[in-house]
């Protein structure tokens, strides 16, 4: 952090004042990190070709209506039936999983997996564009073919099929959009395919499985850490504790009984 921005909250900090600014950053000096030691400011993203890209978000309509109950019988049935045509192996299933304060990724492909932790500050959302950092990255040393990344992180496709990511995107975007890019100079095709997480798709719940280890006692995947990655802390701790004094406040205990939890 800049040290005059630090001399100047701590004389604030002096005279004891009680703001939502001062809490903030008291919350941030807690961490003790200075991203600015060690995370690019910008991180790079590359166009790539569009016509060897390809989105597949046709299962948001295809599943609207099911009844929960149903859904972990039919929506198999339908992403069998939409894809049975491709191979195994050229089908990568990605995720991302946060447990307590621990974050990771998960692969599963027939012949490659993947199980990580990745350092913090982490949200899911990074972990989910590692996953699929890590899947491209492997149909780098592949055969040239058409390969399928199946993800249930719609914020990852959106941010990936983005014409104008922001200036500030996570690490991974620039590496994913670096690799399609190289995949797309070789003659590869991607397909993205957004899948409901879940509902017993067996490849989905094997790289949910993989995450969830990944994140707990996976080796540690290193990268580059983008500065407004830290705001994730700030705004996951803002929550934990507004949910404390929810749960413990004497007032409002009826509107407590209705909605216990705060929406994230």
């Amino acid at each position: 952090m800049n040290p005059l921005v630090t001399a100047n909250f701590e004389r604030l900090l002096e005279q004891n004042l009680q703001t939502r600014f001062m809490s903030i950053y008291h919350v941030f000096m807690s961490m003790q990190v200075n991203p600015s030691s060690y995370s690019p400011t910008r991180v790079y993203i590359p166009d790539y070709d569009n016509s060897s890209v390809q989105f597949d978000l046709s299962m948001q309509q295809e599943i609207r209506g099911i009844p929960d109950s149903h859904r972990p019988l039919l929506i198999p049935r339908i992403f069998d039936a939409k894809y049975r045509h491709v191979d195994a192996d050229k089908m990568y299933f990605t995720d991302g999983s946060l447990i307590e304060e621990s974050t990771g990724f998960g692969v599963f492909n027939e012949i490659a997996t993947a199980s990580y932790n990745l350092h913090p500050p982490c949200s899911v959302y990074i972990a989910e564009l590692g996953a699929i950092y890590w899947a491209l990255d492997s149909v780098v040393s592949r055969p040239v073919g058409h390969y399928y990344i199946i993800t249930d992180s719609l914020s990852s496709v959106e941010a990936i099929r983005s014409i104008r990511p922001g200036k500030h995107s996570p690490y991974f975007l620039g590496k994913i959009r670096e690799t399609l890019s190289a995949l797309s100079r070789r003659c590869f095709a991607i397909t993205f395919v957004w899948v409901p997480s879940h509902c017993s798709i067996l490849g989905n719940e094997r790289a949910d499985s993989l995450a969830k280890v990944g994140a707990m006692e996976g080796d540690t995947y290193h990268r580059e850490i983008v500065f407004n990655e830290f705001y994730f802390i700030v705004r996951r701790n803002s929550l934990v504790n507004w949910q404390r004094k929810w749960d413990e406040d004497e007032l409002g205990r009826w509107l407590h009984s209705i909605i216990p939890k705060q929406f994230v």
